[in-house]
């Protein structure tokens, strides 16, 4: 039998999920463990981003209530809209503002995005190696994942923030309401 929750407690304990991740990396005892934590925080950051939209849109379009926009909505989940379409279309077509993807939030979270699909899709190359008898033919480019430090969890943390923040205002959530909204969704503590 199916389990269910509210929406923005799933979002919540992922941000949880990406905040312990993100302090995991900043006490990280050696460089190796800070970028094996940075690694996970940069996926989690744009897991619950991509969450957030599922079901925070999910739930604005049940509460409009707006002919067609339902029945649109849920053949995109169906169909398993990719991220990309999500970000380039949710926003103008239920909330009518675009999210810029050029900059601000939006490209904030699409060059974490770029990071992410970076450390996650490795290219490869057709060089070899050969040391003992072992012969290694196709090696990944792992230069982004060598590079990753604690720092860049903490971005992963504060850009899927931000671009939960920029959702609100896109939708007309009034500054001084986004703090307790981003509470409400995501855990971080109103100030």
């Amino acid at each position: 039998m199916p389990t269910y929750s509210s929406p923005n407690k799933v979002v919540w304990e992922y941000f949880l999920s990406l905040r312990l991740l993100a302090q995991n990396a900043r006490d990280a005892q050696s460089p190796e463990l800070a970028r094996q934590a940075s690694a996970l925080a940069v996926v989690m950051a744009v897991t619950v981003g991509e969450v957030f939209l599922n079901l925070w849109f999910r739930v604005r379009v049940e509460e409009k209530g707006i002919s067609g926009q339902r029945e649109s909505f849920l053949k995109d989940l169906e169909s398993r809209a990719s991220l990309e379409r999500k970000l380039k279309h949710w926003p103008n077509r239920y909330l009518s503002a675009p999210l810029s993807l050029s900059s601000g939030a939006g490209l904030e979270f699409s060059l974490l995005k770029t990071l992410r699909n970076s450390i996650v899709h490795f290219t490869s190359s057709h060089e070899s190696v050969e040391f003992d008898n072992v012969s290694i033919h196709g090696l990944a480019d792992t230069t982004d994942y060598d590079a990753l430090s604690s720092e860049q969890a903490s971005w992963a943390l504060h850009t899927a923030e931000n671009f939960v923040a920029e959702i609100f205002r896109l939708a007309g959530i009034s500054e001084k309401d986004i703090p307790h909204a981003l509470h409400a969704w995501t855990g971080k503590p109103a100030c």
